[in-house]
């Protein structure tokens, strides 16, 4: 239980830098002359950043330790395929593909290349779309580790 908290503390701090850069680009137009203000360029490397150790961390520890914490799975070895199907089950994520079109994104970005502005300006788009993804299903996380929580 307390590596489950530690890892919740972690994305809770990367959630709060996260939220602080997707609210400024929320509120302005991304455009090719966007980049001509270093500023915007650097929230947007911040925002992707943590977007990426975001998506790395819910994937790659809290899914599993969420579920092996709140006893629906017996190993933490499960293969990723199999964790899905119970998160879908369990109404955590939407469905599978939500959390492959999440990881596509991320994918995406770590092979942008930022001399193609239109490319860019398009994976912070998705970017954002991600992180409205990831976002909602962190918080059903959230829910769900607290009404087995008081559950029990």
């Amino acid at each position: 239980m307390e590596e489950l908290e530690e890892i919740i503390k972690a994305i809770d701090l990367m959630m709060v830098g996260c939220e602080i850069d997707y609210k400024e680009l929320k509120e302005q137009p991304i455009a090719s002359d966007f980049f001509d203000n270093y500023s915007n360029t650097r929230i947007v490397n911040s925002f992707l950043f943590n977007y990426s150790k975001i998506q790395d961390k819910i994937g790659a520890k809290l899914f599993r330790k969420v579920l092996y914490v709140q006893k629906e799975i017996d190993s933490e070895t499960l293969p990723m395929k199999d964790v899905l199907n119970i998160l879908e089950k369990l109404q955590i994520i939407e469905s599978v593909y939500e959390w492959d079109r999440i990881r596509e994104i991320r994918n995406n970005l770590s092979h942008e290349y930022p001399y193609c502005i239109d490319e860019r300006i398009e994976n912070i788009e998705l970017a954002i779309e991600g992180y409205e993804l990831l976002k909602k299903i962190y918080e059903n996380i959230k829910k769900y580790c607290n009404l087995n929580r008081e559950n029990k």
